[in-house]
């Protein structure tokens, strides 16, 4: 998978920025961060996150995934998602 260089300089963005951060971590689904990058210029959709985030996490060692399963965050790594049962 090809890397999205706008919402990679985003997310750097997000991680140097305390307010930024908080807007993050406040919105309800990916295509409100998309909406938050588009309000700063960038372009990407929710969709890119969704595959970004996939592919970082295909990425990390076995006991990265563990700590996340037990919902640990990680340092230097923003997460954003919500499973949904049926």
């Amino acid at each position: 998978m090809s890397s999205n260089p706008q919402l990679e300089e985003f997310l750097r963005k997000v991680k140097g920025d305390s307010s930024l951060l908080q807007r993050f971590h406040s919105a309800s689904c990916l295509n409100d961060v998309a909406s938050l990058g588009a309000e700063m210029g960038f372009q990407f959709s929710g969709v890119d996150i969704l595959l970004h985030q996939a592919s970082a996490t295909l990425q990390l060692p076995a006991e990265a995934l563990e700590a996340v399963a037990a919902g640990v965050e990680l340092e230097g790594h923003l997460w954003k998602m919500v499973i949904q049962w049926s």
